[in-house]
């Protein structure tokens, strides 16, 4: 049957050239959405730095120092910044948030520092860098207010800085002294059979303790209150100059646990009042002049950035 073989031959070649144009469509119209996706961004990438949010730096202004908010070495910067007006999204370093604090003591539109004490993030030798240019800051006469609902110790050693600190009515100060916690997983690792090759030199080298003993060695344990007492006693030492109290009465509140409540700190001079979020930023109104229906304008230290 000779006349059916180009039969079947045009056949497959028309089933070829339907696949064919199937898949030619089909990437057409899938470069065709490529693009414009692409395009879409590019579009709000350009009307977006077109657009970006300038900051205000108006007269009356409040510099806000969230202290639960970690400040890096250095700045952390967003991907998304790029395409987004939002100034928030980065993240400055300590050494820019310090930078900030200084210059704001010479601008003339910072009236004050608000600081959020909550929480802080950030370790003590940073905590330190802070509360220094805090102190600088004070000496051109403008004010600091700190406020808190849950105040840690580490919080309240940068915010006592301030020329008055609040605590929420329902909200507590952590008061306790220092302590340190450190596990030990010698007896997990014995359990499941592991044995862990170890090298070190010296009685006090105790990095390693976690993995070959299961409690502090008397060595640790003397290396550890000596450097958790300086910390200690740095930070009664610094809030006697600022709160204008003996180191021992402080060290005794801790001992004794007499800051149990908002009203303890209050009564044991911590903190000056107990006052909510919108009773501070009233006093704030007041400090700079502004009517109780006036809004202040507030700057984050990423804003200020």
């Amino acid at each position: 049957m000779p006349h059916e073989l180009p039969v079947y031959l045009i056949l497959l070649n028309n089933t070829s050239m339907g696949g064919f144009f199937k898949i030619f469509f089909a990437t057409l119209v899938s470069m065709i959405v490529f693009s414009l996706i692409v395009l879409f961004f590019i579009v709000v990438w350009i009307g977006s730095i077109l657009s970006k949010e300038t900051v205000s730096v108006n007269p009356k202004s409040v510099l806000v120092l969230d202290l639960s908010q970690h400040f890096s070495e250095q700045e952390i910067k967003n991907p998304l910044s790029a395409i987004s007006s939002d100034p928030e999204l980065d993240k400055p370093g300590l050494y820019d948030v310090v930078r900030m604090i200084r210059r704001a003591k010479t601008d003339n539109d910072i009236s004050g520092i608000y600081i959020i004490a909550d929480g802080n993030d950030n370790g003590f030798a940073s905590s330190e860098e802070i509360r220094d240019a805090l102190m600088d800051f004070k000496q051109n006469k403008k004010f600091i207010i700190s406020f808190g609902n849950v105040m840690s110790q580490k919080a309240y050693h940068v915010a006592n800085v301030a020329d008055k600190i609040y605590l929420s009515p329902s909200g507590y100060l952590e008061w306790v002294g220092f302590s340190v916690d450190l596990a030990f997983i010698k007896g997990t690792l014995d359990k499941l059979e592991i044995q862990p090759q170890i090298f070190y030199a010296g009685k006090y080298k105790s990095a390693t303790e976690p993995l070959r003993t299961d409690k502090m060695t008397p060595e640790n344990k003397l290396q550890t209150t000596v450097w958790l007492n300086n910390l200690y006693n740095y930070f009664l030492m610094k809030a006697s100059e600022q709160r204008k109290m003996d180191t021992a009465a402080l060290h005794q509140l801790a001992n004794e646990a007499k800051i149990q409540t908002a009203q303890d700190a209050v009564d044991n001079k911590l903190v000056d009042g107990l006052e909510y979020d919108d009773q501070v930023k009233d006093e704030i109104k007041s400090r700079l002049g502004l009517r109780k229906n006036d809004k202040i304008n507030f700057i984050s230290v990423n804003k200020y950035a």
